[in-house]
């Protein structure tokens, strides 16, 4: 327990944190809001499979990336500065010392991850009441999409603090995780002519189908609910396990 006191404390005390939540703060709860006033003016012209949580997410695609970074710097910030060397000699056991780092950082990227998620979805619920579009938590399908963007966001920091573990350089690993969050994307897209299976993979895809309320309409390209859920269970364990192999390693 004093592993995980001590690397709680280590990652409230640096700026970085702040920075990186407050800018999360910023795209989620900002874009969503904007997005989701364009709906109500929109009105009756919306289209019959409406998602009243779509736009009010708009802005997590990019609060991810600011979160993922801050999952980088959990861990790049140690190397970057040299207070590893502190850290090794505090905790010499570094199976130990990965395990309470990730811990944390699990732990509170969950948290963060649900809390913008709700906010997110409180917010823009609050908008569309006025034009009578607004759903509430027990309708079928919301409270599950609300969780699961939420449970997106928090595989998004851990696949940065995954990448930061394994590369120990922050632009090195933020490059990595923009490949892995956006680029894959556009990679995937472009052999969906030969298979649709890398699409079906893609980090991004699997999070935009767990946060939709509705069921997917039958698309090769999409991964079912089902698939979406063991794609961010595998990105999650890839980037846990490729961080503490490295950490094992050389320091």
């Amino acid at each position: 327990m004093s592993a995980v006191r001590a690397e709680w404390i280590k990652l409230w005390s640096v700026a970085s944190t702040w920075i990186c939540l407050a800018l999360a703060v910023a795209f989620a709860i900002g874009l969503g809001l904007a997005g989701t006033v364009g709906v109500g003016r929109a009105g009756s012209a919306l289209p019959a499979d409406f998602d009243p949580l779509g736009n009010a997410f708009a802005g997590l695609t990019f609060a991810q990336l600011s979160l993922g970074v801050l999952g980088v710097l959990a861990v790049t910030s140690e190397y970057s500065t040299g207070t590893i060397i502190a850290a090794r000699l505090a905790q010499p056991r570094r199976a130990a010392a990965f395990a309470a780092k990730a811990g944390t950082m699990f732990g509170a990227a969950l948290v963060i991850g649900q809390a913008l998620a709700f906010g997110s979805f409180l917010l823009g619920q609050a908008v569309l009441h006025a034009e009578h579009l607004d759903v509430g938590l027990g309708a079928p399908g919301v409270l599950r999409s609300v969780t699961s963007a939420g449970l997106y966001l928090c595989v998004v920091t851990m696949v940065g603090f995954g990448l930061g573990a394994l590369l120990r350089h922050p632009a090195a690993a933020t490059a990595a995780l923009f490949a892995v969050v956006f680029l894959a994307y556009g990679a995937a897209k472009a052999v969906e002519g030969w298979s649709y299976l890398p699409s079906r993979l893609v980090l991004s895809n699997a999070g935009d189908v767990v946060a939709q309320v509705h069921a997917v309409a039958a698309r090769p390209r999409l991964p079912s609910l089902g698939l979406a859920y063991l794609d961010l269970a595998l990105y999650l364990t890839a980037a846990l396990a490729l961080g503490a192999w490295r950490s094992t390693r050389d320091a």
